[in-house]
């Protein structure tokens, strides 16, 4: 039997919906990373952090004048998954390194942010999970910006995530300490080379 389609009235199927790809981001983009970031933080994070503590945290940093600067230096480099017709769903962006506690060197680069919303964390790119798929960008972008070490932080109670930078050759090499609102928060920095 075939598969029907439901197609909305603008032609829009609802498979489309579940389909993940990857581009390159633009500074075009900057607005809808400034939502990207805040809805993917505060997804990330409401398990841990008080409402009014991240909502003024995401207020801060994820404003499209940030982004909009991050993607005019030459060391910043962002691949935005997107789903349905350029809906973005999930991010990676890779920055000079901002990690005072360890000691680098122009051969390192920092995964900033990788962030993908959890419905998408499974769905295919290309073969791949979109979860991996965007480190597997990350990653292939780091070593063609010429990186021999691919640096990250993420929250030390995140258990998921620090299995899933282990499984993709990270190793925990220090922390560090930030706020958010009233909020304390420490991360492990991880490390793999390239």
């Amino acid at each position: 039997m075939e598969a029907v389609s439901t197609a909305t009235p603008t032609g829009f199927a609802s498979t489309d919906a579940e389909v993940v790809t990857l581009r390159r981001a633009t500074h075009d983009d900057a607005a809808a990373l400034a939502l990207l970031g805040g809805a993917t933080f505060l997804e990330a994070f409401t398990w841990m952090l008080p409402g009014a503590d991240i909502v003024a945290f995401c207020a801060e940093q994820h404003t499209r004048e940030k982004y909009a600067a991050y993607l005019a230096k030459p060391t910043t480099q962002i691949t935005l998954a997107v789903s349905g017709i350029d809906a973005p769903v999930g991010y990676a962006m890779l920055t000079a390194p901002d990690t005072p506690s360890i000691e680098t060197t122009a051969d390192d680069i920092e995964l900033k942010r990788i962030y993908l919303f959890s419905r998408f964390r499974s769905h295919l790119v290309e073969g791949v999970k979109a979860s991996q798929a965007l480190m597997d960008a990350a990653v292939a972008d780091a070593r063609a910006m010429g990186a021999k070490r691919l640096l990250l932080g993420t929250h030390a109670g995140n258990e998921r995530a620090v299995r899933f930078y282990r499984r993709n050759g990270f190793e925990i090499v220090g922390t560090r300490t930030f706020q958010v609102g009233a909020q304390q928060c420490s991360d492990y920095i991880l490390a793999r080379p390239l």
